[in-house]
């Protein structure tokens, strides 16, 4: 992981708590007309421990502490409004179901948020212009040039709060001038070191083709005895973007990376999670369902569901059933017309065969609550790579081979891609989820669907579906 990019995040956390714990102070001085003494501040202290918890989750869920999202806009100061807004009525209900007899803080609970997040607003603005960009930043050097190492280049260029700084790059191909990219590049291997000297470097990140050159790797080698980190480029851009690169695409890597998909006490773990959150899913599907399946009909013909044919767990076709939220076009209920196309097929941003109440569904993602029969019959999992359509998985084989890779684990409700770029709307997109969901079955674990799941409600929250 980024080690300085996660720093900063734990210091915006441990932030946020101080201001949390200071605003919680002054509410009670204000709630009581004077300085707290112990008795009183043990006396909330418990149950305020637990709101302040949440609090941080409610802020990791609205992408407070995504340092991208720290440009001190409207939109981030929106963002944090909503946040503090959301944290209060969840106060407000856990307060409901969790009563203590001995205090009912109902003027604290609501002077807390707006001092603790008051005082979380200017800690982020002292934040952003003392630590937020310059502090904690690693100088860098690259080595070799390639398509994968110029889009790093120009990631890190456009986002410093990720902390890495491209001080220069070293390219024995000798196509790029420094004028190309606004540092300096250099042109011969023997000029590594004289470049880490010059430009105080930390961290080199290396291409892996020069792990064939022998004069690269005599170079190199030597920076074992400098106080440098070596990086392959793969690893780090893996880092980086949360994707594999498609360079690496082989069968030997495949093979070395992919071949333990197997981990009995985390799939049964993942199973017993599918079934409670397939069965509360389904709760609230029946109580919805009146009023939706009536909005649908009032909205156009049609059936209130229909069903279509996707790719599963090593290529097992199976049908996924959705709330039909597109005219219905054809005799299945659906809104393809004619032979496949991917370009008509695939649903785009704006596209006009989607109904009003469709949009709404789909913006809230309600069109997908009937995949909890799915889930529950373990079709798909709550997290994996989003399920295709056999004629989309047909078409992208022909233009990348390797795509099935992707149905080695269960299809999931949500999923690293998915957080990531939404939908799909061209092969390009394609490849870019591909290397998002072979970056996910490389590295699935506990934390990594924890992740998922928060940010996805954060999606659900913003009404981000499409």
């Amino acid at each position: 992981m980024q080690i300085m990019y996660k720093i900063k995040q734990l210091a915006l956390m441990l932030g946020d708590l101080v201001s949390f714990s200071i605003g919680f102070l002054l509410s009670i001085s204000l709630r009581y007309l004077e300085l707290p003494n112990w008795q009183t501040i043990e006396q909330h202290l418990a149950l305020f421990l637990m709101v302040y918890f949440i609090w941080i989750i409610t802020n990791f869920i609205n992408g407070l502490y995504t340092l991208e999202h720290m440009n001190n806009d409207r939109a981030f100061y929106r963002r944090f409004t909503e946040t503090g807004v959301i944290s209060l009525i969840i106060s407000i209900t856990f307060f409901y179901l969790f009563p203590n007899q001995q205090i009912a803080p109902k003027t604290i609970l609501l002077a807390n948020i707006i001092l603790g997040y008051g005082l979380s607003a200017l800690w982020r603005i002292f934040f952003q212009k003392f630590i937020g960009i310059k502090a904690l930043s690693t100088n860098t050097l690259f080595v070799g040039h390639t398509s994968e190492a110029q889009e790093l280049i120009e990631i890190l260029k456009k986002n410093p709060e990720k902390g890495y700084n491209v001080c220069a790059l070293v390219d024995p191909s000798k196509q790029l001038k420094s004028s190309d990219l606004g540092f300096d590049v250099y042109n011969d291997l023997n000029t590594i070191r004289p470049a880490i000297s010059n430009h105080n470097i930390h961290l080199v990140v290396i291409a892996p083709h020069l792990h064939q050159d022998n004069e690269a790797l005599r170079e190199l080698y030597e920076l074992l005895f400098w106080e440098v980190q070596l990086i392959d480029l793969t690893a780090f851009y893996e880092m980086i973007t949360g994707r594999i690169p498609p360079s690496t695409f082989s069968e030997g890597w495949f093979l070395q990376n992919l071949r333990e998909t197997k981990q009995p006490i985390y799939d049964r773990f993942r199973a017993m999670v599918d079934y409670i959150v397939g069965t509360m899913l389904g709760i609230i599907l029946i109580a919805l369902l009146p009023i939706l399946a009536l909005a649908i009909k009032i909205n156009s013909p049609g059936p209130i569901f229909y069903k279509q044919t996707r790719v599963g767990q090593f290529g097992k076709i199976f049908w996924i059933w959705k709330l039909r939220s597109m005219y219905k076009l054809s005799e299945d209920g659906s809104a393809e017309v004619g032979d496949y196309e991917f370009d008509k097929w695939v649903a785009k941003k704006g596209d006009q065969r989607i109904t009003a109440v469709g949009r709404f569904l789909r913006r809230t993602r309600l069109d997908e609550l009937p995949q909890v029969i799915n889930l529950l019959k373990r079709d798909i999992s709550l997290i994996g790579p989003r399920p295709e359509r056999p004629e989309i998985v047909d078409d992208l084989k022909t233009v990348m081979p390797y795509y099935p890779l992707r149905h080695v684990v269960k299809p999931g409700l949500t999923g690293w891609a998915l957080i990531h770029q939404n939908y799909t709307s061209t092969r390009e997109k394609s490849l870019e989820k591909l290397q998002y969901d072979l970056y996910y079955i490389k590295n699935r674990s506990l934390l990594l669907d924890l992740i998922i799941c928060l940010r996805t409600i954060n999606i659900l929250i913003r009404l981000m579906g499409q």
